[in-house]
């Protein structure tokens, strides 16, 4: 069975936040178990560690992101899109109230699925743990949690819907194959575009493993008197598990070996004469391309032998 984590160490993870948070987590342990969050401890930790920071551990107001900007600050969020100065951005958006609004539109339009020229920007800013963002985003989280989302964007704050808002995110996001092979800094550059917020996020990561690992000891001790949860579900990773994880590596090198038969097949047909009389690759040019399939099948095996032996060592 998955790790269990009381409300007690729910409460020690986010210790600011609404209790009904708490309640919510300590209530839907099944939603994170389904998305497989629970599976083992680590992706337990890079799951709390990443929604502590977007959220600051479920304590921002209302769940929902802060567009109330300076010019200056603008400027320093949004250089390429607002203005790279507060004078820019003033001569741009003005200072009348709702200039914010006004700008997050333009800044937000035409991405994340946001439609350019409404007000999609604005209206589909960051909610809820994960701070899901753009109308791209508000679908996947409606389509994967039943939450509203779209047609109640403020829905995707509602506190005791964040086990399902949370999971949701981590689910369309796939993060489960980031922290099996323990790339923390991959799975971050997926939350969110880049690596804003790194070292916070290593930071809180830090903070969290005393308790994580106490739900280890007290998982160990608790087998002795009776089966509790407390560990992965299975001693070893799923085969399933190393093929997520390596699904992008499975196939480069298998294209990488098509393109090597496909060149041995050139040089094959040179000989035949039935297909003698149509065109061919040179000699040269399919032995080098023979030479760079070889040399990238190797390098991609090398690769997943170590991506694997990642998800093992990360299984706990």
């Amino acid at each position: 069975m998955p790790v269990e984590v009381t409300r007690e160490a729910w409460r020690d993870i986010f210790p600011r936040a609404p209790q009904a948070v708490i309640d919510a987590f300590a209530a839907k342990q099944f939603v994170l178990d389904a998305a497989g969050i629970t599976e083992t401890r680590t992706r337990l930790a890079y799951f709390v560690a990443n929604i502590e920071h977007e959220c600051g551990g479920f304590t921002i107001p209302q769940l929902t992101e802060n567009i109330n900007y300076t010019h200056k600050r603008a400027a320093e969020i949004f250089p390429t899109r607002a203005g790279r100065t507060a004078a820019e951005v003033m001569a741009r958006f003005g200072s009348a109230a709702g200039w914010q609004k006004k700008m997050i539109d333009v800044v937000y339009g035409g991405r994340m699925g946001n439609r350019p020229g409404t007000s999609d920007g604005s209206t589909y800013i960051g909610r809820g743990g994960p701070q899901w963002t753009g109308r791209d985003g508000y679908t996947n989280c409606e389509r994967r949690s039943g939450v509203p989302a779209v047609s109640i964007p403020q829905a995707v704050s509602q506190l005791d819907l964040q086990p399902e808002i949370c999971a949701a995110f981590w689910s369309w996001k796939a993060l489960n194959a980031k922290a099996d092979v323990g790339d923390f800094k991959g799975l971050v550059k997926i939350w969110n575009g880049g690596t804003n917020g790194l070292a916070d996020r290593e930071q809180l990561m830090a903070g969290n493993d005393p308790i994580i690992a106490r739900m280890a000891v007290a998982a160990t001790a608790a087998a002795k008197v009776k089966p509790l949860p407390g560990g992965p579900a299975t001693p070893v990773p799923p085969k399933s598990v190393v093929k997520e994880a390596t699904k992008k590596e499975r196939n480069a090198r298998t294209t990488a070996g098509a393109a090597g038969s496909a060149a041995g097949l050139n040089e094959g047909a040179k000989s035949s004469t039935e297909v003698a009389d149509k065109p061919l690759m040179s000699s040269g040019m399919a032995y080098g391309l023979i030479g760079v399939a070889v040399v990238a099948v190797v390098i991609l095996t090398v690769i997943i032998a170590r991506k694997k032996a990642a998800v093992i060592r990360n299984w706990f």
